[in-house]
């Protein structure tokens, strides 16, 4: 099987990426808003209270968009790697993946969470609002993981892996 196809990069979705023209004008209006507030503290020595929420807007809005922009999930033919913000980048061998499951509630968003020894992940941008056809995605992701963990591949027991000594 390598039908590169299969593999796929996870981003943000159609709903978060509307929001990015909202980031920018209220970044860059905030942004106005900072300079002005300090050019006048520097200037006159008069700070503003406005000044603190200019701030917080403008850090808010470029959080929120690097965000998007960096949290994915990539799938490879060796590996799940997951990219976060702040968490840097893992990458999580086929083999190593105990069990994949879906969390959450078809009214609210359901999300995908990969089980590995000690540890439960859930894969960034792999949930029901960033994927329209989220069923069959997760299928395929069940398929890829199936065929690319090994043939000698069996679950641990139940209960090892999990605690240590």
């Amino acid at each position: 099987m390598t039908n590169e196809s299969h593999f796929r990069t996870y981003r943000a979705g159609p709903a978060t990426r509307r929001m990015y023209p909202v980031w920018l004008y209220f970044g860059i209006c905030f942004s106005i808003g900072l300079l002005a507030q300090l050019f006048l503290l520097v200037e006159y020595g008069e700070g503003s209270p406005w000044m603190v929420v200019n701030l917080a807007v403008v850090a808010s809005s470029a959080f929120g968009y690097a965000s998007a922009k960096r949290n994915a999930t990539i799938t490879t033919p060796d590996h799940i790697e997951i990219r976060a913000l702040f968490g840097g980048t893992e990458q999580i061998a086929w083999e190593d993946i105990e069990e994949i499951e879906i969390r959450g509630s078809t009214k609210k968003a359901q999300a995908v969470v990969i089980h590995i020894p000690g540890r439960h992940i859930s894969l960034p941008h792999v949930n029901s609002r960033d994927i329209d056809s989220f069923s069959e995605e997760v299928q395929l992701l069940r398929g890829l993981w199936e065929s690319r963990r090994g043939p000698d591949w069996s679950p641990p027991p139940h209960g090892e892996g999990t605690a240590t000594s």
